[in-house]
């Protein structure tokens, strides 16, 4: 015969467990929240992704990467390319001839802000001025139409190598500006 008092210890012993079990699994209302944050679940997420824009029939641009995550947030939408991201801009009067390309390893388009952060391992070609930035961090302001950085820079010309500290140019990479110049290095194509 079973006594009462461990039918009554054992009772109450599965009551507190079951207690224990079932508050050790509720979440603060802060936890929650983060969990369901609008940047932290994409709403779409793509793999080989080509993106091209054209105007009057000829392609201004295209965006390519490996992968693509589309987040909602309040005024609109953010896409990240963690896997970098590589753009290529067509001459507007010669469709067929690439003026400029960029390619990173990571991306940001921010549609609220209207800007594209690109970082690590920055690369800008302008072909029509055989021209190269390298940078670790760079940003498109699209309503003011300049690019900048803040971060150390060297820019490749025909002549020379410069190397400064931050830069700003203008959306096209054509005309561009070193802050804080650091040195340069003249490049001698007959040695």
């Amino acid at each position: 015969m079973i006594n009462p008092f461990m039918t009554k210890l054992l009772k109450s012993v599965a009551a507190v467990f079951a207690a224990a079990t079932l508050f050790s699994c509720s979440n603060t209302p802060e936890e929650i929240a983060r969990l369901v944050q609008s940047d932290t679940i994409p709403v779409m997420y793509a793999r080989d992704v080509r993106i091209s824009e054209s105007e009057s029939g000829r392609i201004k641009y295209e965006l390519t990467a490996p992968l693509l995550k589309r987040y909602e947030e309040q005024g609109g939408a953010v896409i990240r390319f963690p896997e970098g991201f590589k753009v290529v801009f067509f001459d507007s009067l010669r469709p067929n001839v690439i003026r400029t390309q960029i390619t990173a390893e990571y991306g940001v388009n921010n549609e609220i802000k209207r800007t594209m952060e690109a970082s690590r391992n920055v690369v800008i070609i302008n072909y029509l001025k055989d021209e190269k930035l390298n940078t670790e961090h760079l940003v498109w302001n699209q309503n003011t139409k300049k690019v900048n950085s803040e971060k150390m820079v060297t820019i490749t010309t025909p002549e020379r190598i410069l190397y400064g500290e931050g830069m700003e140019a203008d959306e096209k990479f054509y005309s561009w500006t070193i802050k804080n110049p650091r040195g340069e290095m003249y490049i001698n194509e007959d040695e």
